[in-house]
């Protein structure tokens, strides 16, 4: 192995990241105060420690899921200019890396290194802020802490730049599922319209990104990434990050399916009372 230094962009990312999750839920009870009807407000009131920090947590993460998909679009749609462009046939741009923090490409301008630490803040100061871990939930534990080092040592050691950042822009589905979480707390049914649209709107996006896409990703991964990966960091590293795809790929596909399981249950259950009337 070699270059194992976090770049500073990623540093500067981690920083800001950290420090926005912080404001952003200092702000939410704050907003609630302000915005928030008479009802919400004692509903949250009586949530329990566990369930306010879930609720809590909500706008700093669509604020995160919003910088992602902002910051990462023009890498999972175009590439980064000057890198995956000029790739010799052949070669996995998962050993390809781009630390600046600023470059000539994208939205914002700022390389994709400093999204990656944003992300890898962000968790951090979200996983900081739970209660415990039981009431974070352990899946969301595990989640967390595969995904910081993950992304942490893929920094570290310039390689799998560009399915860190694909795997950010699937935070596309994230603000449809806290909307619809919101729209539940302030006193909305999930038979309501509103709340059907959106989870159509969060079910439809989740599988569009996080999904369907697991087979390219395993694909690319077993195909070329790994060994390309391999030869690059070794043998030990390859194999620890292939079991981090795999957490991400059993995560992904579970959660999906237990969404397709509830959507099947809604379905029937409307169909029964259609038949009933």
């Amino acid at each position: 192995m070699s270059r194992a230094t976090l770049p500073p962009s990623f540093l500067y990312g981690a920083f800001f990241g950290c420090t926005t999750y912080l404001l952003f839920r200092a702000l939410s009870p704050v907003l609630l105060k302000l915005f928030g009807s008479q009802t919400m407000q004692q509903h949250v009131a009586q949530l329990s420690p566990g369930k306010q920090y879930h609720f809590h947590s909500q706008l700093p993460s669509t604020f995160h899921a919003l910088v992602q998909i902002v910051g990462t679009f023009n890498v999972v749609f175009y590439g980064r200019q000057g890198f995956d462009d000029v790739l010799k046939e052949g070669t996995s741009p998962s050993i390809v890396f781009d630390d600046r923090t600023f470059v000539s490409y994208g939205i914002t301008h700022l390389g994709p290194a400093v999204y990656m630490g944003f992300f890898v803040g962000y968790l951090l100061a979200d996983t900081a802020k739970s209660p415990s871990f039981k009431d974070m939930g352990y899946v969301y534990v595990v989640h967390h802490a595969a995904a910081s080092l993950c992304w942490t040592f893929c920094a570290c050691y310039r390689v799998m730049q560009p399915l860190s950042c694909f795997l950010q822009f699937n935070e596309l589905s994230t603000p449809f599922m806290n909307v619809r979480q919101v729209m539940l707390t302030a006193g909305y049914k999930s038979s309501d319209l509103p709340v059907t649209i959106i989870s159509l709107l969060f079910f439809s996006t989740f599988g569009a990104v996080r999904f369907f896409p697991l087979t390219f990703i395993i694909r690319n991964w077993v195909g070329r990434d790994y060994s390309a990966i391999q030869n690059e960091v070794g043998t030990g590293a390859a194999m620890m990050l292939s079991v981090f795809v795999a957490v991400h790929v059993f995560l992904q596909s579970s959660w999906f399916l237990q969404m397709c399981h509830k959507l099947i249950g809604m379905f029937r259950k409307g169909t029964k009372s259609t038949k009933s009337e």
